[in-house]
């Protein structure tokens, strides 16, 4: 799946991911291809996200393209149950656009789904229309 990123702001970058505005109230997080998320890898990027989301004084849905993911450990499944604040973090929506990026997304959301609303689409404008309600959402 080609991700059309060129339009979009990048406010950071972590050791495997690119994280952009699409949009006030809309972030996506892409991973780098082949990444192994840990722990480590996972509280940068919910700090990222954060952080951002603070100083510019918004809530956000967050799209995370999950088919660049080619492993995701326990630690990082439980950074993502338990660190999001669902004040400025509304929903995670996971696009799975492989049959290995939909495998990914299931497991995480069967093992360890965060305490924010979180689903797997198999599009991005999909996942785009379904945070953008939730971030919506008082």
């Amino acid at each position: 799946m080609k991700i059309p990123t060129e339009k979009w702001k990048q406010f950071a970058t972590s050791a495997n991911a690119t994280f952009y505005e699409v949009e006030p109230g809309l972030l996506a997080v892409v991973p780098a291809e082949g990444v192994e998320d840990d722990e480590a890898t996972a509280k940068a990027s919910i700090e990222l996200q954060l952080a951002y989301l603070r100083k510019t004084g918004q809530r956000a849905g967050v799209v995370i393209f999950m088919d660049m993911v080619a492993h995701q450990t326990a630690g990082a499944r439980a950074v993502y149950r338990d660190a999001p604040d669902a004040e400025f973090q509304r929903c995670f929506a996971l696009v799975g656009g492989t049959m290995f990026g939909r495998a990914i997304a299931s497991i995480f959301l069967g093992l360890a789904a965060p305490r924010v609303p979180t689903r797997m689409f198999g599009t991005m404008d999909a996942a785009f229309a379904w945070a953008r309600e939730r971030a919506a959402t008082p």
